[in-house]
């Protein structure tokens, strides 16, 4: 079985501290009961999914109980609805409930196209056309674009944060083909995240927002989706934010999957954020690797050392030594919560926004014979954290909690204005960063031109 590295803590990156099962103490292989030779080549079709995805489980989960679940019990209650589905979504939604009762993170179906288009990219540094949108939805039926790729076609189109996503191309959201699960975790509370797929042929995606609560007429927005991916939108998202007279660089880490998150902040700490009073590290989003993590937090201290963190990272990395805050909210989740969890252990600066959701398991992605994959947890991850703390279900509190208010927000974000503020209180009191010269700037030339009774020098 095929399997592929995910930006959570990548199983590849830990597989030299699993720890072995004895064969006594793993369960015995139960085979599978078979389906009913009736069934059509497209319900068989449904069956071999459902038995990829509970062999996967068998043989990679990272808990070799399963939670107590009788893996032979649980597909025979599913079968029957297994076979009633439509392939595809309908299937998925079945599959996904299923996964749900292990009560654990990272663990879930995703469509083929959804994985091809907002995952793989991630991992090898490829574009993908896509409309950039991260989509929460906080009460049934109601969507709202939480997260926008710096640098999209959703940003160059207008769409703003906390907007209400009523239509998607003239059909209710709640009922378009186009919004697909974005990978969450059914077996955890939270609301449910999506993206919006590219329609066939790349044709232009128009969406029907409601902008505030108060609204009567609908904002009318039209994407004409471009290759992006979310390695470029964090190089984008680099800048430098003035505030009551003080320089404060801004970076958003959407994931810590890929090298190219490290070269971004190396790249900012030694140009933009040089001559700047503080700086603000955006914690938002999903997890990544291990050494990506390590990397980007080395400028701020040293990250754990033993057990699976040994040796972890080695990009060479400037020094921070202003004051810096992190943002983190209720989607900060897997490699991001060790992150936040070890910030606040070393106390390298506040820690602003919501609590975390304690998703934290080391995840890799299997192919199923649809073409659809499944990410399953192969690993716990506490020797990634001080104090060996056990994070899956244990949530980061933040240092200073802000709630974000997302519905409606009309591109206010809450929990940065607030770590802005929480910044200006740290530096307010300290002297203003002097610019540095700038190594790259030509030479002044000396001027000998002759004046009256002297000789004068240019500048």
């Amino acid at each position: 079985m095929r399997l592929r590295l995910f930006a959570v803590l990548a199983l590849a990156l830990l597989a030299g501290a699993l720890v072995p099962v004895r064969a006594q103490d793993a369960p015995k292989p139960e085979e599978p009961k078979a389906a009913p030779a009736e069934l059509t080549a497209q319900q068989k079709a449904n069956v071999a999914v459902l038995d990829a995805v509970l062999r996967t489980i068998r043989n990679g989960f990272y808990d070799k109980t399963y939670g107590g679940k009788n893996l032979d019990e649980m597909r025979g209650r599913y079968l029957a609805r297994v076979v009633a589905s439509q392939p595809g979504e309908p299937l998925y939604k079945v599959i996904r409930e299923m996964l749900g009762e292990f009560k654990v993170s990272h663990l879930t179906i995703i469509p083929q196209d959804i994985y091809d288009t907002n995952f793989a990219p991630e991992m090898n540094n490829t574009r993908s056309v896509r409309p950039g949108l991260d989509i929460t939805e906080t009460a049934p039926g109601q969507f709202f674009v939480s997260g926008i790729l710096q640098g999209s076609a959703a940003e160059k189109a207008g769409v703003l944060r906390g907007d209400r996503i009523v239509e998607v191309n003239g059909v209710p959201a709640a009922e378009s083909p186009l919004m697909a699960d974005s990978g969450g975790d059914p077996g955890l509370p939270g609301d449910p995240h999506y993206f919006i797929r590219v329609p066939a042929d790349n044709a232009p995606l128009v969406l029907r927002l409601q902008r505030r609560a108060q609204d009567k007429e609908l904002v009318t927005v039209t994407l004409h989706c471009t290759a992006t991916n979310m390695i470029e939108a964090t190089r984008k998202s680099v800048c430098v934010i003035e505030h009551e007279g003080r320089k404060f660089g801004y970076i958003r880490f959407w994931h810590f999957l890929h090298g190219g998150m490290t070269e971004a902040l190396r790249r900012a700490l030694g140009k933009e954020f040089k001559d700047c009073d503080g700086l603000i590290i955006d914690l938002r989003g999903r997890g990544g690797s291990p050494v990506v993590m390590n990397d980007c937090f080395r400028p701020f201290a040293e990250p754990p050392r033993g057990g699976m963190g040994m040796g972890m990272g080695a990009t060479p990395m400037p020094r921070w030594t202003r004051p810096v805050v992190a943002l983190q909210d209720a989607g900060s989740r897997s490699a991001k919560e060790v992150y936040a969890h070890n910030w606040k252990w070393q106390k390298v600066g506040p820690l602003v926004g919501e609590s975390t959701p304690g998703a934290v398991l080391g995840s890799t992605f299997a192919a199923m014979p649809d073409g659809s994959q499944l990410i399953y947890p192969a690993q716990n991850v506490r020797s990634l954290t001080f104090g060996q703390v056990e994070l899956e279900g244990n949530p980061v509190e933040p240092t200073h909690p802000v709630k974000d208010l997302l519905p409606y927000a009309a591109g206010v974000d809450t929990i940065k204005e607030a770590g802005i503020k929480i910044l200006y209180d740290l530096v307010k009191d300290k002297p203003k960063v002097e610019p540095a010269p700038d190594p790259d700037a030509p030479a002044k030339e000396q001027d000998f031109s002759i004046a009256p009774g002297h000789w004068r020098k240019a500048g």
